[in-house]
């Protein structure tokens, strides 16, 4: 797709979201042509003023100055709404760009944001819906603005021809200068763009990442890549600059030697009685517009390169086309009971490497399974495949007999919930971030939860109780008060699948007893699968699953696998000596 073609589609896609504001920008569009039309006829009374005191017409004066005046009364008036007309059309524009921006992030399938740096979303989020919020103003501005100086073109023809040449002429040199201007700085733009995305995750990580990079001692080298990122997006600014600084250096010694130009075409016409003095005086007044006559259309020119670049950014979120978003079916079901179905299931992370090889097990309604087996087995994808975080390559995944391709997102995950071994916890209130989970819950709900998970006593001794804020990711929260708190987060969803992927591991002794009389208490009423490392919290499981290198290689109770396994027994043992 050509760069004009593409423009005009993102100009029409970026419309849906400012056509909310179409009345404030119908309102910006008419100051704005006011304040053109003010701008053209300035100059023009100006001029008389000059020739009024060059007559000695002291009445004339008074009353022009009157006039100007009172156009720069009503222009100051016109500058006010127009700020803010501009102020509502763009707020109004970036909050409907940024929520979908964030919203079509969300639906993102897990994979993109694996492979993509949290910069890349980070950035087009912020700073490219920024970039393009403004664009119709920015139009609306310059279009007035080229109309303003066609007048004063059109006014210059016909009070002096040869003035009227020499203006295109000089028009013409500084558009060109611009225009090549502008051709170098795009390309650097681009690269700036890319390079800024990869800058703002690093910096991200840096900060997220500021407990590990301390207790490694790695701070040297995280700064130096960093500070690699810096200097690699420095440089590129730089390179902008000089660009910016050549040309205008250029332009600004071209447009001194336009004006030396202009006096002395207009002496030299005067001596020939082409041109009259109150006709120079005009004309001088009008030359600042004379020389920016296609600033306009320079400016207009550079707004569409600044936009494409920015638009292509974010509609590559927005759309389907670079990043792969989440696909579900159709099919609504209100409430699982919790039967589960793996059917010659295989999975990998890329095409190279498959992690779930052919696997099939079957877990019934309100069956406490779980999954056992050495790191890397494909214990935790079982749990990611579950919950569609990934689409398997083959075979089929049945909830309730239903593929789990065909279910939509709310039938999902709706009826289960995730407890993980390192949950992330935002930068919310406890209580905020135990209403992620269940927007409507009563503090009496959050507090059941929060005392089945062996938390509320915790939270209650705490200052601002339930209103505790617990910073990025929990950070004044130990691991075991993270997890605990997942536990309540997906407790009081009160799905009839509830997934514990080595939810515990952060417990003490004693912490985890607690929580495991809490999760026996959930038995026979859940479906209850667990990733576990020690045997000994699941060895009252329904069902075991021995997971090695992607397969179930044995199933059954604790007992049946201790006389039929030897690698199930191994494990155990192995658990026991720790």
């Amino acid at each position: 797709m050509s760069s004009k073609s593409n423009f005009f589609l993102n100009i029409k896609k970026t419309w849906i979201y400012i056509k909310d504001s179409k009345i404030n920008l119908i309102f910006y569009t008419m100051v704005s042509v006011i304040e053109a039309v003010i701008g053209a006829i300035l100059p023009l009374i100006s001029a008389k003023i000059i020739l009024n005191i060059t007559d000695g017409v002291m009445r004339q004066l008074i009353l022009s100055a009157l006039s100007v005046f009172a156009i720069e009364f009503i222009l100051y008036i016109v500058f006010y709404f127009k700020g803010f007309f501009y102020q509502k059309v763009y707020r109004k524009t970036l909050i409907n760009l940024q929520t979908t921006v964030a919203r079509e992030t969300l639906n993102l399938e897990i994979k993109e944001i694996d492979k993509a740096s949290s910069g890349l979303f980070i950035d087009r989020l912020n700073k490219d819906t920024q970039d393009i919020s403004g664009l119709f103003m920015e139009y609306t501005y310059w279009i007035s603005y080229v109309m303003s100086n066609i007048g004063v073109l059109i006014a210059v023809f016909i009070l002096n021809r040869y003035l009227f040449i020499y203006a295109i002429i000089t028009s013409l040199c500084i558009f060109l200068i611009n225009k090549k201007r502008l051709s170098k700085q795009y390309e650097i733009q681009k690269k700036i763009k890319r390079i800024n995305e990869k800058k703002t995750g690093i910096i991200g990580e840096l900060v997220r990442g500021i407990r590990d990079v301390k207790v490694l001692n790695a701070s040297s080298t995280i700064l130096k890549q960093t500070t690699n990122k810096i200097i690699e997006s420095s440089n590129e600014e730089v390179k902008m600059l000089n660009i910016r600084r050549i040309y205008q250096y250029f332009e600004s010694n071209l447009r001194a030697i336009f004006d030396l130009a202009f006096i002395i075409i207009g002496c030299f016409l005067y001596g020939k009685n082409l041109l009259t003095i109150p006709t120079f005086v005009i004309i001088y007044n009008y030359q600042s517009k004379i020389k920016n006559l296609l600033t306009g259309v320079v400016q207009i020119s550079e707004y569409n390169k600044k936009f494409v670049v920015a638009s292509d950014r974010i509609y590559e979120v927005i759309g389907n086309e670079k990043f792969a978003k989440e696909k579900f079916g159709k099919t609504k079901v209100k409430r699982l009971s919790g039967h589960i179905e793996f059917n010659n299931v295989r999975f990998g992370y890329n095409e190279d490497n498959k992690i779930i090889k052919g696997m099939s097990f079957e877990i019934k309604p309100n069956e406490k399974v779980a999954f056992v087996g050495k790191s890397g087995a494909g214990k935790t994808t079982i749990f990611s495949l579950i919950t569609r975080l990934y689409s398997i390559n083959e075979g089929e995944i049945l909830l309730d007999g239903y593929n789990i391709n065909d279910l939509t997102c709310d039938s999902l995950r709706n009826n289960m919930s995730i407890i993980t071994q390192n949950p992330y916890i935002f930068n919310f209130s406890i209580k905020d971030n135990l209403l992620l989970s269940k927007e409507s819950a009563s503090m009496k709900e959050i507090r059941n939860a929060c005392k089945m998970a062996c938390i509320d006593d915790f939270i209650m001794s705490l200052p601002d109780k339930y209103e505790t804020m617990v910073g990025e990711n929990g950070v004044i929260l130990s691991g075991g008060q993270k997890q605990r708190l997942a536990i309540a987060r997906a407790l009081l969803m009160k799905t009839e699948i509830i997934l514990f992927d080595e939810a515990t591991s952060a417990l003490d002794n004693e912490t985890q007893s607690e929580i495991q009389n809490a999760i026996d208490n959930l038995k026979g009423e859940y479906t209850i699968l667990i990733v576990a490392h020690r045997l000994s919290t699941v060895k009252d499981s329904d069902k075991i699953f021995v997971v090695d290198n992607g397969k179930i290689i044995d199933s059954g109770s604790h007992k049946d696998l201790l006389k039929k396994s030897n690698f199930y027994k191994n494990l155990y043992e192995k658990d026991l000596n720790i």
